[in-house]
């Protein structure tokens, strides 16, 4: 679907509109006069200020491209699911869950502005997948609990 590649250009269009911005932001003599820096015009006080400037319209881009990630990753679940790998996709996806130990269930909102990728619920229930075997209420009995307040094995 070409998603890496628009991803790649997205990217990279967006670290030369920074770096560009950048360049132009640290040659603005009137900036550096508001914070008493006359004559000088020291690199690393325009660095500082350009980064409090960017920071909002950082988060914005950030929130922008998590949103776009995560829907080129529904399409692409979407895809292997027309393809007839839900059980092989759902499995992968399982087994990647277990082994980087990350978060099985967020909030909506919190995982939209804060994770590149779907969470696991939220791709399976997406495919509709369920599992094979079910959770069921059979468990075993708790130890009972004396007067005294020792479990009776």
């Amino acid at each position: 679907m070409g998603h890496t590649t628009k991803l790649l250009g997205i990217s990279a269009g967006h670290l030369f509109f920074v770096f560009g911005l950048f360049s132009v932001f640290i040659k603005n003599g009137s900036l550096y006069e508001a914070f008493g820096f006359g004559k000088e015009r020291p690199i690393i006080i325009g660095f500082i200020l350009f980064n409090e400037v960017l920071s909002p319209t950082n988060a914005l881009v950030k929130l922008a491209m998590n949103i776009w990630t995560r829907s080129m990753e529904f399409q692409a679940d979407a895809f292997s699911y027309q393809q007839g790998y839900q059980n092989e996709l759902a499995a992968s996806l399982i087994k990647l869950q277990i082994q980087n130990l990350s978060s099985m269930d967020a909030d909506w909102l919190y995982s939209t502005y804060n994770y590149s990728h779907p969470i696991l619920t939220e791709r399976l229930k997406a495919i509709g997948w369920t599992s094979e075997h079910k959770l069921s209420d059979d468990r075993p009995a708790k130890p009972s609990q004396k007067a005294n307040g020792h479990a009776e094995l």
